[in-house]
């Protein structure tokens, strides 16, 4: 009998250890299931860098910034002081007052004359009187004349202020040691 009981005890242990060792290999790959999950949780949530320009951001060109001459093409009197108060109203910075240096006979509402350094702000001039010629007269410098003409009424309607369009942030400046 002792033999029998001797083989029912071994099968035992055996079953027994089998039952622990299942047991704790599952334990273990239920802990490395949650250490991943948690591991990919705390990557998910990690900031990553977005998109990013090298491009310097462009701010639009205001009435601030553009140098304006106002000058009477005709034979009306104070045109040009009562011309150059609407502009410094809309915000232009006003440098001269006065006659037409050119003497020239202008037919049309208004003339804008620029250089090539003011080519944006007589754009910008444009948006204000939308019937003006623009004349590019090659000068030197941003400075632009306001030439107002025979079919002069006035300005017209104030252009709404360009927005700030969403832009890219700017890329992390890396500087090569040497």
């Amino acid at each position: 009998m002792s033999e029998v009981a001797d083989e029912d005890d071994r099968t035992y242990r055996v079953r027994r250890q089998r039952r622990s060792t299942i047991v704790i290999v599952v334990v273990l790959l239920s802990l490395a299931g949650a250490f991943y999950y948690a591991s990919t949780y705390f990557r998910a949530t990690a900031p990553t860098p977005g998109p990013c320009t090298t491009q310097t951001p462009v701010t639009p060109l205001t009435p601030a910034d553009v140098s304006l001459n106002v000058y009477n093409a005709t034979s009306r009197k104070g045109l040009a002081a009562s011309v150059a108060k609407t502009a410094t109203d809309r915000g232009f910075t006003v440098k001269a007052i006065g006659n037409d240096p050119k003497k020239a006979s202008i037919k049309q509402v208004a003339q804008i004359r620029f250089g090539p350094e003011g080519a944006d702000s007589a754009q910008l001039v444009k948006t204000h009187v939308p019937q003006a010629v623009l004349v590019d007269d090659k000068r030197k410098g941003d400075t632009v004349d306001l030439v107002v003409g025979n079919a002069w009424k006035g300005f017209g309607k104030v252009p709404p202020l360009p927005t700030p369009t969403e832009t890219l942030r700017q890329c992390p400046v890396t500087t090569a040691a040497s």
